[in-house]
């Protein structure tokens, strides 16, 4: 469907979300733009978004942004206006690869609620208590390596091995080439914005070569389980039931694509994104160190407001719909920007501000509610825990110089974090 919004070269004023050149400005320029945007103009129309993965003749549809807190929430919640059906990243895909590529997130009731619930009861709360507690052995065995090193990069060091070590044990993952290959598949599937990652490929080819490796995964690993069970998440998920059904290959391959990429890649950048907030911030990290055991929560809900490992999701409308007096036609495309909602000032006062003793912090890093809110919410808040726990009380001066920061408009990442610390063992 054709929308009748303007046909704008750029997003409001000098202000252009669908540039590439926008997401490569600073941190700090783009938060002002978006500070500008939800004063003046909180539900902007953007041309057609400079895509990685689609040629322009295919790529012709713009979209609306949602800038408040209060939209984004509000939009979440009503699924049935604002529809993840047609995918929850800027590009529609034909329906088939858009599951393959983002399984149940990219779709809407009943399906949605029959696959979210096979992976609810996969996740039972016994089953949580097993993945815990590999979390919390995984972060201090990591510590253990490295902690009297006193230098090094910790995205390469930490980051990037913690969520590949538990995805591992989370799923079974054999030692070897397979292993191996799957996780490096998961840590490429949101980089294809990165010209590094690229080289001479596209974003798309990127992203459907990782995809084809981790469905082959699946395919190779889910018979096995079915026929001899073990005590792993690929065995829950073959073996869970929701209205007595279970999930298909297929859909456990699509289930694995997207925990590949909340556990490999939004957890990552996640834990690297925590330790840069501290070292620009040593007063909150001297508070946190005072008292770790009491204040770590309160710092973890701090990092996942201030670091957004995602940008945004989409959703289409359904219907003709209005969102503070602008008209949004059935079929446009709606984009959720957590990462302005995050910095609202009507909801965060002094929302710039780090501060781990923000008290309420309703931030919106997992979604603002409704049947699309993170599955891994639980997750990865127990690994950030874990992690910072082990960091700030082992080697608790850590210090990161600037960041090599991933460039794109869906992932808030690092890809390098030198920093520096005192040796575990001289503090003994």
């Amino acid at each position: 469907m054709t929308t009748t919004a303007p046909a704008l070269l750029t997003t409001h004023g000098e202000i252009d979300l669908s540039a590439r050149s926008f997401w490569a400005l600073p941190a700090a320029e783009r938060d002002a733009a978006f500070t500008v945007l939800r004063r003046e103009n909180p539900v902007p129309w953007s041309r057609p978004v400079e895509s990685d993965l689609l040629p322009p003749e295919l790529n012709t549809k713009g979209f609306w942004s949602l800038t408040k807190h209060e939209d984004i929430r509000a939009a979440s919640r009503n699924a049935e206006v604002f529809s993840s059906a047609d995918g929850v990243i800027m590009e529609s895909f034909a329906p088939e690869l858009t599951e393959l590529v983002q399984s149940f997130i990219a779709m809407d009731a009943p399906r949605h609620t029959q696959l979210r619930g096979i992976t609810m009861d996969a996740f039972k709360p016994k089953n949580m208590r097993t993945l815990e507690g590999w979390i919390q052995g995984h972060a201090r065995d990591l510590i253990d390596e490295i902690a009297d090193l006193g230098e090094g990069d910790f995205a390469v060091l930490v980051s990037k091995v913690l969520p590949a070590r538990i995805f591992r044990s989370m799923f079974g993952m054999p030692d070897g080439e397979m292993g191996d290959r799957t996780v490096e598949a998961c840590q490429r599937l949101l980089a294809f914005t990165d010209p590094e990652t690229c080289g001479d490929k596209t974003g798309l080819e990127i992203l459907a070569e990782a995809m084809t490796e981790i469905h082959q995964t699946a395919a190779e690993i889910v018979p096995q389980r079915r026929a001899n069970p073990g005590n792993d998440l690929m065995t829950w998920l073959a073996l869970a039931e929701f209205d007595g059904k279970r999930m298909t290959d297929d859909e456990i391959g699509a289930f694995l694509v997207m925990v590949g990429v909340a556990a490999n890649d939004t957890t990552r950048h996640a834990s690297a994104q925590a330790i840069h907030l501290f070292s620009q911030n040593p007063d909150q990290r001297k508070l946190l160190v005072e008292d770790v055991p009491g204040r770590i929560d309160g710092a973890v809900e701090e990092i996942l407001r201030c670091s957004h490992p995602l940008n945004h999701m989409r959703r289409t409308a359904t219907q003709d719909t209005v969102v503070r007096g602008q008209e949004i036609k059935a079929g446009d495309n709606v984009v959720l920007w957590y990462c302005s909602g995050n910095r609202d000032e009507d909801v965060f006062e002094d929302p710039f501000r780090f501060d781990i003793e923000r008290s309420p912090n309703p931030h919106i890093t997992f979604g603002g509610g409704g049947p699309h809110y993170c599955l891994g919410a639980a997750l990865a808040r127990t690994t950030l825990k874990s992690l910072l726990s082990e960091v700030y009380t082992r080697i608790p001066d850590i210090h990161a110089s600037e960041p090599d920061f991933l460039i794109g408009n869906f992932s808030n990442g690092i890809k390098r974090l030198p920093a520096t610390w005192t040796p575990e063992s001289a503090w003994r």
